[in-house]
């Protein structure tokens, strides 16, 4: 029944997306919408999504797709961060925290049919953007909250087994109450037993070291992957020995279909206590 579901969902996403590949390359959607000014760019077959600054930079991209493999994560980060599912691999219930295109959701969507997930995104106008320009579909598993990912943390008493943080700034947002031991606290509460933070951390980010101690403080068992812009970072509430992870990844890879390198993340993973405050502060020096 799954196989069949899944099958019938991805022609429905096909289906979406297919006017948007006769789109000439260029700017295909450039508005303020909601909090941000933001700019759709069309390169080929990829859709790319970028804010634009106060002086006319653009910042991002925020969300990509790629029109013929939808379900192909194309940022390392959003890659990275479904590594959760090694510690929770059958999540009944998932949260993310800044929901932007929706990527990571949709591909959660398809891969985990049972899975129920909540996103939150601050920014009203990706309630439109994200289904018309990168397949989502909101039905009774995938639903969006416009609010701030704190505040709705605080006003929810759901338990998740997955929390995933993907929330990025521009000149206009101010993002670090996202980042504090009292955030990390809440998110805590928010987890049921043996469940899993997901964090992705700039490694340009000044406060780098203090928001990586605060995330350790309320996570024993904190796992790290080093990216080329970012560190993306896994809390547990205990420490674990866990071992051939990369093997573990590519049996969860096969098991929901996952077009991107998985494994490969999964064996560059290691454990946040070997991460002092000098490595880190190479490694920001090294993101300029």
């Amino acid at each position: 029944m799954d196989k069949e579901w899944q099958q019938a969902n991805l022609h429905a996403i096909a289906e979406r997306l297919a006017p948007l590949r006769y789109l000439p390359d260029g700017v295909v959607y450039d508005a303020r919408a909601g909090l941000h000014h933001i700019r759709i760019l069309k390169q080929q077959s990829q859709l790319l999504l970028y804010f634009v600054t106060a002086t006319g930079a653009l910042d991002g991209p925020m969300s990509r797709i790629d029109l013929d493999h939808p379900l192909r994560l194309l940022a390392p980060y959003t890659q990275a961060l479904l590594l959760a599912l090694l510690w929770r691999p059958a999540p009944e219930r998932i949260c993310v925290l800044g929901f932007g295109g929706g990527r990571m959701s949709l591909v959660l969507h398809h891969g985990l049919p049972h899975a129920i997930i909540d996103n939150v995104e601050i920014d009203p106008a990706f309630a439109t953007i994200a289904p018309h320009f990168f397949g989502i579909a909101f039905d009774a598993r995938q639903q969006l909250h416009i609010a701030d990912a704190r505040a709705f943390l605080a006003s929810t008493a759901r338990q998740y087994d997955m929390l995933l943080m993907d929330a990025f700034t521009d000149d206009s947002d101010a993002l670090d109450h996202l980042a504090t031991a009292q955030f990390y606290a809440l998110c805590a509460q928010r987890l049921a037993r043996g469940g899993v933070l997901g964090v992705n951390l700039l490694r340009s980010d000044p406060r780098l070291a203090e928001k990586l101690r605060g995330l350790r403080s309320r996570f024993p068992g904190t796992w790290v992957l080093e990216l080329k812009h970012s560190l993306v970072v896994f809390g547990l509430a205990a420490q674990r020995r866990d071992t051939d992870l990369a093997r573990h990844a590519a049996e969860l890879a096969a098991r929901y279909g996952f077009d991107f390198p998985f494994a490969a993340h999964a064996a560059a993973l290691r454990l946040a206590r070997a991460m002092s405050d000098a490595l880190l502060q190479q490694l920001r020096r090294a993101a300029r």
